[in-house]
């Protein structure tokens, strides 16, 4: 039900702007990202393309020249002009990594976000907003929460059980955690979930033990769903994102992605990562036999494994205990996701089997198993140009980076935790010295990894122009410089967010870059990101797909 109401509303609500007749966008100041980082003034577009990229005049005698061989006819007068009166203008950004389908959820729930994501700053604050819900949602209905986060709280700590029964004693209520790996059940939603025998007297689940978005969803009215996705659609056509990504889908998901991307109601294109546990039968491995087509218009990336957990609720396998804790205490390490011998034998499994791989691993220890098992998979079973991905590797160590350049293991990292949870990783979590280590681009660099960069939407805003700032100055929410030796320029900065992404996903022959014979996708912002005093006011002005334009 939840998949054919949202393809209904997004009938009506859909619109694309076609573009029949060839382009010459001019006047512009275009960051290509090619391989020479060429600066162009002009752009010339038709049939969705980029025929010719350069000065003005050679565009237009380019242009001129196509036309009038296309086809055998000339279309010289049809040629339309587009004057960016020198804004600058790039690639359309990708999404290196996030979940797309689940960016707009928190419109299907209250939402409960603190600083600087939101304004809630204590547990009492959260729970009168509950309490508030309760008094006005029938109790046949679940009041479920999006985005609350125990980092941003004064109290530093989650909402308990306890608290959220007395706050709405008639109804289930979920909170489900910012990070997406954790949440918190009162007494009637435990039961719900059938904890009725292991029930955490705490109410707080995590990592496996979490309600599922899937679950969720189940407690939402079917009529209310679509608004999700068609504000993940406006959300990420504001950021300027030409490609979006579900980095952890199910088949169900990816037919309604393809769907609706294959009839224009989202005009970006997709990209998913299957879950590898939405797709085998008893932890085997099985071939990806989902529909394919136009992979312009939606393309199916790695296959995506889950290794340990997050660095914020102290669940991601460090080698090293994370600081003292009350609950934890003095030794506590994090937890794997999967023992080591199993993630090993899927990582061999898939990688013989000729797939691509993109791995979840945020602790130091987990991502050493990552490297061995994959290290282990090339050596009985050899393959060229894989692109095996660590996905965040928040942790990760200059040894293991090191690892990574021999094996042509790339990472897509998260650089915006340095400015929302740094100040919480510094005192409370890893401590300042591994803290300033973390996601560390200019290690990488130096070493030879490539790496795109990502939001992990709705994890933090797709917001491009916060994780260029992120990458470039590494400032905490408090202001404390978190790492200075690990910055690294805005234009690598910008290169993480497209044409790296583009080759990360095997996906460069067509995107990520403003060059001749790839896709015309294009994005004009308000001001030049490479020299802007105050980068984070950017905004997109213009996106373009395949040569139509549309307006976030």
């Amino acid at each position: 039900m939840f998949y054919i109401s949202v393809l209904a509303i997004l009938v009506l609500l859909g619109h694309h702007h076609y573009a029949h007749r060839p382009v010459i966008m001019f006047n512009g100041e275009f960051l290509t990202m090619d391989g020479n980082d060429t600066v162009a003034n002009s752009l010339g577009i038709h049939k969705g393309v980029i025929q010719a990229v350069g000065s003005f005049e050679q565009v237009k005698a380019e242009m001129l020249a196509y036309t009038n061989d296309a086809n055998g006819l000339s279309v010289r007068l049809g040629i339309r002009r587009h004057d960016l009166k020198g804004k600058t203008a790039l690639p359309g950004f990708l999404d290196a990594h996030g979940h797309f389908a689940a960016q707009g959820l928190s419109s299907l729930g209250i939402d409960v976000a603190s600083p600087p994501f939101g304004v809630i700053s204590t547990i009492d604050e959260l729970l009168e907003v509950v309490a508030q819900q309760a008094s006005e949602q029938s109790t046949s209905r679940w009041i479920i929460a999006f985005n609350y986060d125990d980092a941003g709280l004064q109290e530093q700590r989650h909402p308990t059980r306890l608290e959220l029964d007395k706050a709405a004693p008639e109804h289930a209520v979920y909170l489900r955690h910012r990070s997406g790996h954790m949440g918190v059940a009162n007494s009637k939603a435990l039961l719900a979930l059938d904890y009725r025998g292991a029930a955490p007297s705490s109410g707080l689940l995590q990592e496996q033990h979490a309600a599922s978005v899937d679950r969720l969803l189940q407690e939402v009215p079917f009529w209310q769903q679509p608004r999700s996705l068609w504000n993940a659609r406006n959300d990420y056509l504001r950021a300027g994102m030409t490609t979006v990504q579900d980095g952890y889908a199910g088949k169900s998901m990816y037919r309604l992605l393809r769907l609706v991307a294959r009839t224009a109601l989202l005009p970006q294109r997709v990209l998913v990562w299957p879950a590898h546990d939405k797709l085998s039968n008893k932890g085997a491995v099985q071939a990806i036999d989902w529909p394919v087509g136009d992979r312009r218009r939606a393309a199916i990336g790695a296959v995506k494994l889950i290794a340990d957990g997050s660095p914020q609720g102290r669940t991601a396998s460090l080698s090293q205990p994370y600081l003292a804790d009350d609950v934890l205490g003095e030794d506590f390490r994090g937890l794997d996701y999967l023992p080591e011998n199993e993630l090993h034998k899927l990582i061999l499994d898939y990688h013989a089997a000729g797939m691509q791989l993109a791995i979840h691993g945020n602790g130091d220890a987990a991502i050493q198993h990552i490297i061995n098992g994959i290290s282990r998979a090339q050596s009985i079973s050899p393959r060229a140009d894989a692109r095996h991905i660590i996905v965040h590797a928040q942790t990760i160590g200059r040894s293991q980076l090191e690892s990574l350049a021999s094996m042509d293991v790339s990472v897509s990292f998260f650089p915006t935790h340095t400015f929302y949870w740094g100040d919480w990783y510094r005192s409370v979590v890893l401590g300042e010295e591994r803290a300033s280590k973390i996601s560390p681009l200019a290690s990488a660099d130096m070493l030879g990894v490539r790496y795109s960069i990502h939001a992990d939407a709705p994890v933090t805003p797709i917001d491009p122009m916060q994780m260029l700032w992120s990458a470039s100055e590494r400032l905490t929410a408090s202001g404390f410089l978190l790492g200075a030796t690990e910055r690294v320029s805005r234009l690598r900065a910008l290169r993480a967010m497209t044409i790296d992404v583009a080759w990360q996903n095997h996906l460069e022959h067509d995107r990520g870059s403003l060059e001749v014979g790839k896709l015309a996708d294009v994005v004009v912002l308000s001001g030049n990101p490479l020299i802007s005093e105050n980068v984070r006011a950017i905004k997109v002005e213009q996106v373009w797909i395949g040569g139509g334009q549309y307006l976030p």
